[in-house]
């Protein structure tokens, strides 16, 4: 299962449209469809499952998330992996 497929049956489930839960993070239905797409960042999971009143680990629960996080002090860019408690990861180990 993948993110657009999480957050579409978590709207099912709530009775909400992708429409309503775009306007509720601000953002145009066609983004909200092009961030679950792609590769979203922290802030966008986390807008995303404050408006669906979930936790990020459920629009998450089942894989990993890889992403690159920029170092505030030198500016290099590091690779890392997320993986929820399912995935075989602690909450909040990093890879």
């Amino acid at each position: 299962m993948n993110i657009t497929n999480t957050v579409k049956q978590i709207c099912k489930a709530r009775g909400l449209s992708l429409a309503e839960v775009a306007a509720k993070i601000g953002v145009p239905a066609s983004s909200l469809s092009q961030i679950m797409r792609g590769n979203p960042t922290l802030s966008k999971l986390t807008a995303i499952a404050e408006a669906l009143d979930v936790p990020v680990s459920e629009i998450l629960a089942d894989g990993e998330v890889k992403a690159k996080v920029r170092c505030p002090h030198c500016g290099q860019t590091f690779p890392v992996s997320i993986r929820t408690a399912e995935g075989g990861a602690e909450d909040g180990e990093t890879k």
